[in-house]
């Protein structure tokens, strides 16, 4: 148990810190079961969503389909990229025309804007959220920080695995002009991270483009 000092400082006992240690192992566990469970039915809700944005436009004219998330990684939302938006904003701004294509907030289309579409990554969501909150606790628990940054990672690292099985279905082969990309969107992650969990969703020649939109040195 910790005690008071008469100083007032705060001797933490070692069995204070193995049950620290107890609890975030046991977190730990529970949280690669909830992602188990939940990736069970991320895959098939990505695609349907992609699949609803995508089919907006013919086949030929989509340059561009993905999956961003916000920082907290529980708004999931699946992108399309029109050739004609693209051709526009690099019109504009040719000395962009890297970012243009590969980021995906500048792109026009999105599963919210569907209309007369159920958008099938809102139970995908909605089990993200309670997740958040069961697996990180209160702000205020000293816990919480390591708590939120292993349950992003392991959403993200969900989403990236989900993706990558789909490339190899040749789900997106009905794009042939699509580039695939995933972004966490404004959120604190490296940019070797998002190059790694993008590194098998496009041919070498998209991957190298890629990493320059990421200021990843290729050299």
């Amino acid at each position: 148990m910790a005690s008071l000092e008469p100083c007032g400082f705060m001797v933490v006992g070692v069995n204070d810190i193995r049950s620290k240690r107890d609890n975030i192992g046991a977190m730990d566990l529970l949280l690669r079961a909830w992602s188990c469970d939940w990736s069970d039915r991320l895959g098939s809700a990505l695609e349907r969503a992609v699949q609803a944005v995508a089919g907006q436009l013919p086949a030929d004219d989509v340059v561009g389909v993905g999956i961003a998330t916000d920082a907290d990684a529980t708004s999931i939302v699946a992108f399309a990229h029109s050739r004609r938006h693209l051709d526009e904003m690099i019109a504009e701004a040719p000395e962009f025309a890297v970012d243009a294509r590969w980021h995906l907030g500048e792109w026009d289309l999105d599963i919210v804007g569907v209309e007369g579409v159920d958008d099938p990554l809102m139970p995908i969501r909605a089990e993200a959220e309670r997740a958040e909150q069961r697996f990180t606790g209160p702000s205020t628990d000293p816990i919480a920080v390591p708590g939120f940054r292993e349950f992003r990672r392991t959403v993200w690292d969900s989403i990236s695995q989900a993706l990558m099985e789909s490339v190899a279905r040749g789900f997106f082969e009905q794009w042939p002009n699509a580039i695939r990309v995933f972004l966490p969107l404004d959120a604190d992650v490296s940019a070797d991270d998002i190059a790694r969990w993008n590194g098998a969703l496009n041919d070498q020649v998209s991957t190298a483009e890629f990493r320059e939109f990421l200021q990843i040195d290729t050299a």
